[in-house]
């Protein structure tokens, strides 16, 4: 109890001495102002610090923090719009907008106008992301709610099944399967555990669904690859040919990826793909991984290397990326986040899709 009342006590003198800070700025809320200021590191911590933005938020500031610098800024005089964040099925989600934490929904934030991106993430489930825009004409007052997929990948599975859906395989698709609205490209990249993947791919063999896994070479286990294409499944390689060039060579920039360079990264992915062949058995088609050198340049391997290529002189007959993405409604939960959020779009009946799932996003739901 002790604690608490200090805890009040605490938010209640900064509150005061932030309001403090206000009113003598003058004319503060009439015209733009800023004010920066730092906080001691005693005083420095959630309880204290949100109960003093909302305070201030509710009058009409804009409140910033910078966590690494203990800074708190305030803007007045401002247009602004006081957001209102909730999730769908559960509260108590955290809330980042433009990377920053602001609380657990139900939560409110007022911003100035302009773009924003709004993130719900769950740990342990798939979440959400808004591109939001605030405009003049937005009423002051904005309310938005973010789905968060509470659901296993059981219960994603049977979804999909009960709106009648099939899931096809990436070599299906080339192999000239037929193609409907109810039609789903299943793809799985592996880019961390080739055992939340055999336990994937397991869940799906249980409901007749066979999906495509991509493996990367620090992720292909010869007897989980073995067992993936026994339940049907089709396995590739999720190759990351730039990548390994980039750190290898120390690229600098997409500029560094010159038509010499390119043919390098040509000759290396065949070279690649044979060895994968040789020691993991047949492949047909292949995906691009995204690592953090391909970032940092600007560029995808596929975007280096496959770009414009025929997949034949590869002795593949396809890749995940390129002319197939025209195809279909594309759906990723890169990052653990949904993007877009599926189910609306499944119920639409607005298919045909392509969903790119990563085991590593659904591992806390996997049954081993």
């Amino acid at each position: 109890m002790k604690l608490n009342i200090t805890r009040q006590f605490l938010v209640a003198v900064i509150g005061i001495f932030l309001l403090a800070v206000v009113l003598t700025a003058g004319k503060l809320f009439f015209q733009p102002n800023v004010i920066k200021f730092h906080i001691p590191n005693h005083l420095y911590n959630q309880d204290t610090i949100f109960s003093c933005r909302d305070y201030l938020e509710k009058i009409g500031a804009i409140v910033t923090f910078d966590e690494k610098a203990q800074e708190i800024t305030i803007q007045t005089g401002l247009d602004s719009y006081y957001l209102e964040i909730k999730t769908d099925s559960v509260q108590g989600i955290p809330i980042y907008v433009d990377n920053v934490y602001i609380g657990k929904t139900p939560v409110k934030k007022r911003l100035s106008a302009g773009k924003y991106v709004v993130v719900a993430k769950n740990s342990g489930h798939v979440s959400s992301i808004r591109y939001l825009t605030l405009k003049p004409e937005i009423a002051s007052v904005k309310q938005i709610i973010l789905p968060v997929d509470q659901k296993n990948y059981e219960g994603f599975l049977d979804e999909i099944i009960l709106f009648g859906y099939k899931p096809i395989r990436v070599m299906d698709y080339y192999n000239h399967a037929p193609i409907t609205k109810k039609t789903i490209v299943l793809r799985h990249d592996v880019d961390v555990s080739a055992e939340d993947a055999l336990a994937m791919a397991k869940i799906e063999h249980l409901r007749g669904v066979k999906s495509t896994y991509y493996f990367r070479w620090c992720t292909a286990d010869p007897e989980v690859l073995k067992e993936v294409r026994a339940l049907g499944h089709e396995v590739g390689l999720h190759y990351e040919t730039l990548a390994d060039y980039s750190l290898q060579y120390h690229l600098k920039s997409a500029q560094d990826i010159t038509s010499d360079v390119k043919q390098e990264l040509r000759r290396r992915l065949k070279t690649e793909i044979v060895h994968f062949r040789q020691q993991y058995g047949e492949i047909y088609t292949i995906a691009s991984h995204g690592a953090k050198e391909n970032i940092r340049l600007g560029v995808t391997n596929y975007q280096a290397i496959m770009a414009g290529e025929n997949p034949y002189d590869y002795n593949i007959i396809g890749t995940a990326y390129g002319p197939i993405t025209q195809h279909f409604t594309y759906m990723s939960d890169s990052g653990g986040i949904w993007e877009p959020f599926p189910y609306p779009k499944l119920e639409s009946n607005a298919g045909p899709f392509y969903i790119l799932i990563h085991p590593i996003h659904w591992a806390s739901g996997l049954s081993r």
